[in-house]
């Protein structure tokens, strides 16, 4: 099918459909305590955009905008870094943001976070909705990030002119986006428009061109969400710990082995927390940091249940003079990334449910991390697993193995973290890579634009 034919194809049959998605979006709502809030936090979207925009400063009304969309937190560390970049430069910078876990997530780091003119949730998408998102925002240019992209926005913005890019692109083997036919045709309408896909991976990059032939803006510039970890690693101070002697239960001067349970699930503690009350019996000096991927007060209770009879405490309850404990529950989100700096161990949850999380957080900590089976969505855990710098576990025993070979060899433990840290650093370049190929085809969009038209003035005669 040519490929005119095809956009016309789609498009006609996306939008026939969208009623039916929107339908089943609500639907779902009802179920989905996330998706009521999302839904809820779209109303008045209109007013508050109007508003950050009319309250934009005039020296700056001129200035071109940049427009970065993400879907939720992850994608937020990776658009952060080239956002920066454009946001130092004084360009005038939108944030919009998919879901609620995404709106909260920006909300707890707007400190971290530049100025920006607007952060708001992207309205559904429909052609009205995006052809008054555009002509309200005229942005100069449209950043997305991984492989968010919405139908309607994609091809309005194209038809509007506007430059689009996808930053730290990925494409999984597995994606219908590469093994269906249809899906390829499909993709292809929303690949085409894009000025510039930056792939991850040589392989990420493969499979674009397999599903867009020919797509002359493919092009492997890395992931920057090793210079964000990496700026943030450089930004935030691991918050104090009360001190400890190392005799079990008592407080000094020292702060003992300490290891960090990072976003942890139920499948995971199943799997570990047996071992770590045999490694707190083993090892007297060991402390735990256990973060959770939910807080809610049900998991906190098990957390705790499971360590009844050592000296528990929670984060927010920590005060100077606290009684001394061996095992910290962190009940509030947002502290991770900063307590792996307390870290000499890690273990990092999630691969025994969807995939594992983030790390690299620990390991530009110089710590090596522990993770369960299912990590096939992050390359970097792939790659620190081959490399020997990071240990995958299937089983309890597993991880028995991995915890006290690492508790019993301090110095190969800080070998290995020392390396990890050292290849999470060599990864950087990313964000700026990015920055300089949005930069140049902004600079040509906007010569093109400014330049004189070879047309007869609208209303003359020809010659």
């Amino acid at each position: 099918m040519p490929a005119s034919l095809a956009r016309v194809f789609w498009q006609a049959l996306y939008n026939a459909l969208l009623p039916l998605l929107l339908a089943a979006v609500r639907l779902a709502a009802l179920r989905s305590a996330k998706l009521r809030d999302t839904l809820a936090g779209q109303r008045g979207l209109w007013e508050r955009l109007e508003a950050a925009l009319a309250a934009r400063a005039a020296g700056s009304a001129a200035r071109p905008l940049l427009w970065f969309h993400v879907a939720s937190a992850g994608e937020l560390l990776q658009a952060q870094p080239v956002l920066e970049r454009f946001a130092a430069e004084g360009t005038p910078c939108v944030l919009t943001v998919t879901s609620v876990s995404g709106m909260r997530w920006v909300e707890r780091r707007r400190a971290e976070l530049p100025p920006l003119l607007a952060v708001e949730y992207l309205p559904l998408d429909t052609r009205a909705n995006m052809r008054r998102l555009l002509a309200l925002l005229r942005p100069a240019a449209l950043v997305y990030t991984k492989y968010d992209l919405w139908p309607n926005l994609v091809w309005e913005a194209a038809r509007a002119g506007v430059p689009q890019f996808l930053l730290a692109a990925t494409l999984h083997e597995r994606s219908g986006r590469v093994r269906s036919a249809p899906a390829r045709s499909f993709y292809r309408t929303l690949y085409a428009p894009l000025a510039g896909i930056f792939a991850v991976t040589e392989a990420d990059a493969a499979r674009f061109l397999r599903t867009a032939p020919g797509h002359p803006g493919v092009e492997v510039l890395g992931d920057t969400r090793f210079d964000s970890v990496l700026a943030r690693r450089e930004r935030i101070a691991p918050p104090p710990l009360p001190p400890y002697d190392g005799s079990g239960e008592g407080a000094g001067s020292a702060p003992g082995t300490v290891l960090v349970v990072g976003s942890s699930w139920p499948p995971d503690e199943q799997r570990i927390f047996p071992v770590l009350r045999e490694a707190l019996a083993r090892t007297p000096a060991l402390r735990l940091l256990l973060v959770p991927h939910e807080t809610d007060p049900a998991h906190l209770a098990a957390i705790e249940g499971a360590f009844a009879g050592h000296a528990l405490a929670r984060f927010t309850a920590l005060a100077p003079g606290a009684a001394p404990w061996r095992v910290l529950v962190v009940d509030t989100v947002g502290q991770l990334a900063a307590l792996y700096g307390h870290a000499a161990l890690a273990y990092v949850g999630g691969a025994f449910t969807t995939g594992v999380h983030n790390v690299m957080e620990p390991a530009a900590m110089g710590v090596p991390p522990i993770f369960g089976p299912f990590h096939q969505n992050s390359p970097e855990a792939m790659h620190l697993r081959d490399a020997g710098l990071a240990f995958s576990i299937e089983t309890e025993a597993d991880f028995r193995r991995v915890l006290f070979s690492l508790l019993d060899d301090p110095a190969r433990r800080a070998r290995l973290g020392a390396q990890a840290r050292a290849w999470v650093e060599s990864q950087a370049g990313a964000a700026q890579r990015a920055g300089e190929r949005i930069r140049a085809a902004l600079a040509a969009h906007s010569a093109t634009r400014s330049a004189p038209s070879s047309a007869p003035p609208s209303g003359s005669k020809g010659a």
